[in-house]
């Protein structure tokens, strides 16, 4: 019975606690101060004023969410006017740019916010909420002094590129122009005039067009403006080669390039130059149809973006147009000689029915037979056997061999096949042997050699 009053007594003294933790507040209740429903207002300051729900979130968290809100209010009602004479002013009218790049200055700048006050917070049970200030003439004083030091450091990167510039050292230059660009973000739109070599320049315009005139200074040279090659014959890489250069005639390495074929055969669509600024496209032969081609190749300006790690500049060096080239590629027939050994029983036969009947195929993939020195060689050997006679027919067995080698002695295609066939005699189911290989020819065999010069 004791041991039962003990319980209920340990009972009631949980009960009881639990009845004041639930009663316990864990923040000090105030009355809603006006600011919560009542934005301030303030010539002297700008203000901030936001909250976050509570319900779901540890106190850290609510608290950190609703600072963040408080600053990116107050952040708002710092206006961000593009001056008309701004690097994102001058873009726009020039470039076509669509973008509107003004939400990016703005959060760029806000990511440099210093010197505001938390003037107050508030809480109920459902919401957090943030009172900050900032001194306008403060944050006008911060700010000068911050843009001038990232103008500075800008400069220095600017000079820095115009340097290696001097001595060649393109994409390297490149860079760095980027460089300076990026660190002149937050100011992009405003002006940014300083002295630059003696004269006073608008730094942000300055550094722009250093990078609008490297891209569009790049030339991409060809030997030849035409060129012929022949379908399915590898190709020399020299003619399917060029060169990227400055406006001077120097060799610039390391410039991306996308490379198109109406055609087919180009194996990838996207190179780099090398330290001679030569690119070679990836094309070992053509498979496409004797026809008129054209190859292009533009600097790869997704590419050539990924130099600078912000988005926003990455977006401004895409905007700029890409230098471009085309060349007429004249897809010709190749070279056929066709040679045939056809026999019969052992002797020379008085037709050459299966020569006759790849010269005829053939003609719409080849200039077969001509003068000039052949691309390709199909070598054809037959020879039919007699097999016996059997219920009145005759049997006879053909063995042949088509092989085609291109001009340095490469075999790339190769068949050897044989056949029984009958007839009323032997001359009958030879006849009948060399039909039916020319059936083969015409169904399979062309079909299979096309394939194989074309891989």
């Amino acid at each position: 019975m004791k041991k039962i009053h003990i319980l209920i007594f340990l009972q009631l003294i949980v009960m009881a606690s639990s009845c004041q933790i639930g009663k316990k507040q864990t923040y000090e209740k105030k009355p809603m101060p006006d600011w919560v429903t009542t934005k301030p207002q303030n010539t002297m300051y700008y203000i901030g004023v936001s909250s976050a729900p509570k319900k779901g979130f540890l106190p850290a968290d609510y608290m950190a969410n609703a600072q963040q809100k408080a600053l990116g209010d107050l952040s708002s009602s710092i206006s961000v006017k593009i001056e008309s004479t701004s690097v994102l002013s001058i873009i726009e009218s020039n470039y076509n740019i669509n973008e509107n790049f003004t939400s990016e200055i703005t959060a760029s700048t806000n990511q440099q916010l210093e010197g505001y006050e938390l003037v107050d917070t508030w809480e109920d049970d459902n919401y957090y909420w943030v009172y900050y200030k900032l001194s306008k003439s403060r944050y006008q004083i911060q700010k000068d002094e911050k843009k001038q030091q990232i103008i500075l450091d800008a400069k220095n990167k600017y000079y820095q590129a115009t340097e290696l510039m001097g001595r060649q050292l393109h994409y390297n230059a490149f860079q760095f122009y980027v460089e300076a660009l990026t660190s002149l973000k937050p100011y992009l739109g405003e002006s940014t005039v300083t002295d630059i070599d003696g004269e006073e320049k608008d730094l942000g315009n300055v550094v722009f067009a250093a990078v609008a005139d490297f891209v569009n200074e790049l030339e991409i040279v060809f030997s030849y403006k035409d060129t012929s090659v022949k379908k399915g014959v590898d190709v020399n890489p020299d003619v399917f080669s060029f060169k990227i250069v400055d406006k001077n005639g120097a060799p610039v390495s390391s410039i991306p390039v996308k490379i198109s074929f109406t055609g087919s055969g180009l194996i990838r669509n996207s190179e780099v130059s090398s330290n001679d600024g030569k690119i070679f496209c990836a094309i070992k032969k053509i498979k496409s149809a004797p026809n008129a081609e054209t190859l292009s190749v533009s600097i790869d300006m997704t590419s050539f973006s990924r130099a600078a790690k912000d988005p926003m500049i990455r977006s401004l060096i895409k905007s700029i147009p890409a230098t471009e080239t085309k060349v007429r590629i004249n897809v010709e027939k190749p070279f056929l000689l066709v040679n045939s050994e056809e026999k019969t029983f052992g002797e020379p036969r008085e037709d050459s029915r299966l020569k006759s009947t790849f010269e005829g195929l053939m003609s719409s993939e080849f200039i077969v037979n001509s003068k000039q020195e052949p691309d390709f060689i199909l070598n054809i050997t037959s020879n039919t056997i007699k097999n016996g006679e059997y219920y009145g027919e005759s049997q006879a067995t053909i063995n042949y061999t088509i092989d085609l080698s291109d001009c340095k002695g490469n075999v790339i295609y190769r068949k050897t096949s044989s056949g029984d066939y009958t007839g009323s005699d032997f001359k009958a189911a030879d006849n009948k042997a060399y039909v039916e290989v020319s059936k083969s020819i015409e169904r399979t065999i062309v079909r299979e050699i096309i394939s194989a010069v074309n891989k």
